[in-house]
């Protein structure tokens, strides 16, 4: 939900509202050099933005566009453009803000746990990443302490980004604030746009509007289906992107499958051993070739002891490797009496499987629809992240209804249970109405959201230093005339 005011693409940037004096028309600086970086370069009631800021972000965006085949820097008239769009991003955020604060708007109590989580993770990660870099520094030259480093990293990004040098003290304070500032702005969007509904119309546009691209995608490339459908199955309403398929090729069916893994790991002895045995094999195979040719017995005594040291070694590992595997095999064959005994598989699997992507795990909830018809799988078509070739042999196997037995993919045992064929054709749009309309909801969202933010922008109290936002960069224009 997070956005900055600045919208600085730096995670470990901070964006801070310093306030500045505002600069009379004769003392206007002649170059970037002369500027105060906290001189605001945009006001509105209370609130401005720094030169620091926005020179922060035009320093983010100007490489970016020149590397897109734009520069800014081509001409007065195309720096001016630059500009005025970085300035459009910086006034929306902070009019909204205002309005925010105008209308009394304050955050729940939920929304402050939510915050205080979210800037505890941000600023640790920025803690570690300075700090992995200072003891980096410290090794190079260890008569400065780690944390000399540190702090002087803080205070060059502080300065850089807002005019102000600051201790790593102040910047957490100054973090946390710029963390509150941008929370507000989005939860206040949402709370703006909470009762914005889309209607029929919305809906049957937007299904219109991806069917045909969906069915000329998925007949020219029927692989792709497995990764987007499932996508949209695993991350509809948690991630970008996630969207109902609709146009399903021929060729899929649905599987679920019940996976148990080892535990732990094989020793280096174990790996060693292994990489032995192979090369006995090779060296069994020399010889034996040496002699066949050569119509001689010579090396049969060397071949003997390959064998036997190929033995004591297979023994040992076959040992380790049941040790290793006991509790999984265990496991997995529990799973296959369940099934045997008549349980449903979609229950056992639900008791006995391992992949998060179907149980959960504190970071996801699984996928239901998983749980509820299976996972995709084709014997036509190889798709990204895809199952694995003996997967695919022991599908081939079944018939609808049937599962299969206990075998290892991998190091992992497995059993699979052949749920339905996937039917081809048209996704009707009674079928996906509810998610579409979700998704447009979004779309409605953002839409009128722009409008009323555009009506925002007209505030007169919103007042912009030309003077300093035509300055910046102005003195790098290969053109001017």
């Amino acid at each position: 939900m997070r956005k900055t005011i600045a919208i600085l693409l730096l995670a470990a940037m901070l964006a801070v509202f310093a306030a500045g004096c505002s600069l009379k028309k004769d003392e206007a600086p002649k170059s970037v050099e002369d500027v105060d970086p906290t001189s605001p370069i945009l006001t509105i009631g209370d609130q401005n933005i720094s030169f620091a800021i926005y020179k922060a972000l035009y320093d983010s965006y100007l490489p970016y566009m020149q590397s897109s085949g734009y520069d800014p820097l081509e001409s007065v008239s195309a720096l001016e453009s630059f500009q005025d769009w970085l300035v459009d991003s910086l006034s929306r955020d902070l009019v909204v803000l205002h309005q925010a604060e105008s209308n009394g708007f304050t955050l729940t109590e939920e929304q402050e746990q939510e915050l205080a989580k979210q800037t505890e993770e941000e600023l640790k990660e920025l803690y570690d990443t300075y700090y992995e870099q200072a003891e980096q520094d410290h090794e190079d030259d260890p008569s400065i302490p780690a944390e000399v480093y540190f702090e002087d990293y803080i205070s060059y990004v502080s300065k850089l980004y807002t005019g102000t040098e600051m201790s790593w003290e102040d910047y957490q304070k100054a973090y946390a604030e710029e963390a509150r500032r941008s929370f507000i702005i989005e939860s206040y969007k949402d709370k703006v746009c909470e009762e914005f509904v889309p209607t029929t119309q919305d809906v049957t546009d937007w299904y219109d509007s991806q069917y045909t691209s969906n069915k000329t995608t998925y007949t020219d490339y029927p692989s792709r289906y497995k990764t987007d459908e499932e996508y949209y199955e695993k991350y509809f309403g948690i991630k970008d992107g996630a969207s109902p398929v609709l146009y399903v090729p021929s060729g899929y069916s649905r599987i679920m499958d019940i996976v148990v893994s080892p535990k732990g790991e094989l020793s280096e002895q174990y790996n060693t051993d292994i990489a032995r045995m192979a090369e006995i094999k090779a060296e069994y195979s020399d010889l034996a070739f040496e002699d066949a040719v050569a119509g001689t017995d010579n090396n049969t005594e060397s071949m003997a002891a390959l064998i036997e040291e190929y033995n004591t070694l297979k023994a040992s590992t076959d040992a380790e490797y049941a040790s290793y595997t006991a509790a999984a095999h265990d496991k997995i064959e529990k799973a296959y009496a369940a099934l045997q005994s008549g349980q449903p598989f979609a229950q056992v699997m639900m008791d006995y499987t391992e992949d998060t992507v179907i149980i959960g795990d504190e970071d996801y909830e699984g996928c239901a629809a998983f749980r509820e018809k299976g996972r995709l799988i084709s014997l036509e078509h190889a798709s990204s992240g895809d199952w694995s070739d003996t997967v695919k042999a022991e599908f081939d196997k079944l018939k609808k209804g049937e599962h299969s037995g206990v075998f290892m993919d991998g190091d992992s045992y497995r059993i699979i249970y052949y749920v339905s064929d996937e039917k081809a054709g048209d996704v009707q749009l009674n079928d996906v109405f509810a998610d579409i309309k979700t998704l447009c909801a979004e779309t409605a969202k953002d839409s009128q959201w722009e409008d009323i933010v555009d009506e925002w922008l007209n505030d007169p109290e919103l007042v912009k230093n030309e003077q300093l936002i035509r300055l910046l960069g102005l003195a790098d224009v290969k053109q001017v005339g």
